[in-house]
């Protein structure tokens, strides 16, 4: 992986890449803590990371040098500028997609180096999934599984958006999930219709659409889930048609991605038949 970046990074012509996206650091080192940075060199490897994070940062990576940029007087950039010189760095690649301008500006008035914008490095690897990240995806997804099992024990009429969320969260954790967790999304009746608002107070009534929308994640790999629900009874003519209609629109969706097309093509693919069954202004892009 490292061999493949540092390729990645002679392309660029840059000798350093000053990584801040923790999505990235977490997949280039294993490190998983939203303000720590890496920084690699042909010949070197650095998490920077505050004194809490030290002993963790030490057992989750692996030849990596942990460097507490706390200690330092002039905190980050000064722990940037001192690894450069160490390792001799001329061209200095960042984020330019994530790092702030404040940052930015930090590191450029700091360091001992030409300071350069990279889009993508990290992104274009993590593209593929190892074999690893597809089992962490696929423990992920059981996760949600065995949670929606369990929630639809205790989705019941009288019950709050809010109640349902908290029991989603407690599940997700109990189900062996990341601590970490996204807003969940529970909005019933004509709430079900605002798609991502945040849980209220509203309770459910008898004959409710509500709609679910959540996702575990297992060691920092995130999934989503997303399923509608009628409580208290049978659904009505209207609905089944609508929840008829969303059902083959996914499924179309999903026969068209294959290897090779264009992520608009399973897009297509569904807006076609809300095109066709009269429902193509309640086709939202995401």
């Amino acid at each position: 992986m490292l061999e493949n970046l540092i390729e990645k990074m002679k392309k660029e012509y840059i000798d350093g890449f000053f990584i801040s996206n923790p999505y990235n650091v977490h997949y280039i080192s294993g490190f998983r803590e939203k303000f720590a940075y890496a920084l690699i060199t042909e010949k070197g490897k650095y998490i920077l990371t505050d004194g809490r994070h030290k002993e963790i940062a030490s057992k989750t990576t692996k030849g990596f040098e942990i460097i507490d940029w706390q200690q330092k007087k002039n905190k980050l950039k000064q722990a940037v500028d001192e690894i450069i010189k160490k390792e001799g760095v001329k061209r200095l690649g960042f984020e330019a997609e994530h790092l702030t301008y404040k940052k930015f500006t930090e590191l450029y008035d700091m360091v001992d180096a030409e300071i350069t914008p990279v889009i993508g490095l990290v992104e274009q690897l993590r593209v593929v999934k190892t074999d690893e990240e597809i089992e962490n995806l696929r423990k992920a997804s059981q996760i949600n599984d065995r949670v929606f099992e369990r929630l639809l024990k205790n989705i019941k009429v009288g019950k709050t958006e809010k109640e349902i969320s908290a029991l989603c969260n407690y599940y997700v954790r109990l189900e062996g999930g990341d601590t970490q967790i996204s807003e969940n999304i529970f909005l019933t009746g004509s709430r079900s219709s605002q798609i991502m608002a945040s849980p209220s107070d509203r309770k459910i009534e008898e004959g409710d659409l509500l709609l679910i929308n959540y996702g575990a994640s297992y060691n920092g790999y995130l999934t989503d889930f997303s399923r509608t629900v009628v409580v208290g009874k049978e659904p009505t003519p209207k609905q089944r048609e609508a929840y008829e209609v969303v059902k083959e629109a996914q499924m179309a969706a999903i026969k068209a991605i294959k290897a090779g097309v264009l992520a608009k093509e399973p897009f297509y693919a569904s807006e076609k038949v809300f095109k066709d069954t009269g429902y193509r202004k309640y086709h939202y892009e995401g």
